[in-house]
């Protein structure tokens, strides 16, 4: 396996170790194999009242030190990924420099602006506005914690 994937798999396992951390199921959280040109996300989560949701995942150096430009393609991977998988939500995640694998919680989460305001409210809003948080912030949104 090369480096390159050994990083990705680590991270990808990272997350998903996370919300099994989160009382989410080994069959709610789950870690996708590469499927090539249709990828459908690097961690599903199937979330009882939200649905399919899939997270692409970054980790290594290039996540750490990523620019703001770089996010925006890799978030545009994880839209595609979703649209892909018939997912209801897509969301990147990727590493901070400083914070390990046992502490993926705290790293970066991305999403739409609009996706974070149905998550809180339900009510359904067209912002596409990218916005930053932290994947266990994201996770409590997810299920419908204050």
């Amino acid at each position: 396996m090369s480096k390159a994937k050994q990083i990705g798999t680590a991270a990808e396992t990272a997350v998903r170790n996370f919300l099994l951390s989160q009382d989410y199921t080994e069959l709610e959280a789950h870690r996708n194999v590469l499927k090539g040109t249709n990828d459908e996300g690097d961690v599903w989560l199937r979330e009882p009242t939200k649905g399919l949701i899939v997270f692409e995942v970054k980790g290594g150096k290039a996540a750490k030190e990523a620019s703001y430009g770089q996010v925006e393609k890799w978030f545009q991977e994880a839209e595609l990924e979703k649209h892909n998988a018939s997912g209801k939500f897509g969301f990147l995640v990727t590493q901070r420099a400083g914070v390990g694998y046992p502490r993926a919680g705290e790293w970066w989460a991305y999403a739409k602006l609009g996706d974070l305001v149905f998550l809180r409210t339900y009510l359904d809003h067209d912002d596409d506005t990218l916005v930053r948080i932290r994947l266990q912030d994201l996770v409590r949104l997810i299920r419908g914690e204050r």
